[in-house]
């Protein structure tokens, strides 16, 4: 089951099962080349996880990209984010600032080769092992939705579909900057200022979403606006 959750997982996060896709579970076995009962207790785990849909009737469905689920997600984002970042702060050990400095360079390196998808995964590995070293179940499980969401609508924004614009290259040298910044702070177990770049860094990619949802680039996504209300 493992191996079919992980397979269909990244389907889902670079979207090459797109949002609101009917799923076959027997074809979908089929193409992973597992028999169907494993990938079906693969859909109902990811089900739990907020990605998958589960009908009545036990059909199979990619959660869409719904406008109450971003404004949702931005609210849990900050909050979760800034919880994360004071327990790092606080509580990584030099170990764990390690395997944080090696994320980080992941990252700058996806962002240097300009691939969306990896830049996409490697951010949302980053953030997820932030929640790891937390030490905290909760925050964890939390961090695993928010940072799922996150990373589908970042392949997005982040030109995943063919939609590269002008503006990408700052904006990603500001969140390797923030992944920098953050990293410092850990270092000297500043939880304040740990928790200002964890919101500032959010905010960023706030921005660079509500940007791309303007531009009208996902209509026809499982989205029924483009306005989020409050903005």
């Amino acid at each position: 089951m493992d191996q079919a959750a992980a397979e269909i997982r990244s389907r889902i996060l670079d979207l090459r099962l797109m949002p609101g896709e009917k799923l076959d579970d027997i074809g979908l076995a089929e193409d992973i080349g597992l028999s169907r009962t494993p990938v079906r207790e693969a859909l109902f785990q990811l089900s739990s996880e907020g990605l998958i849909e589960v009908g009545l009737r036990g059909g199979f469905t990619v959660r869409g990209l719904e406008l109450v689920d971003i404004r949702e997600l931005f609210e849990a984002h900050q909050v979760l984010a800034r919880c994360v970042s004071r327990l790092v702060a606080v509580r990584a050990t030099p170990e764990d600032l390690d395997r944080l400095a090696a994320a980080s360079l992941a990252v700058d390196r996806a962002v240097e080769s300009e691939d969306p998808g990896d830049i996409a995964s490697t951010n949302a590995l980053l953030h997820r092992l932030e929640a790891e070293i937390a030490r905290n179940g909760y925050l964890e499980m939390l961090a695993g939705r928010v940072h799922g969401l996150g990373q589908r609508l970042s392949y997005l924004s982040f030109g995943g579909k063919g939609l590269a614009e002008e503006g990408l290259k700052a904006h990603y040298q500001k969140a390797c900057h923030d992944h920098a910044d953050s990293l410092e702070a850990y270092r000297r177990r500043d939880a304040d200022t740990a928790e200002k770049i964890a919101a500032r860094h959010v905010a960023l990619f706030r921005g660079r979403i509500m940007d791309f949802l303007a531009s009208g680039a996902l209509d026809g996504v499982s989205l029924d606006s483009l306005a989020v209300e409050g903005d």
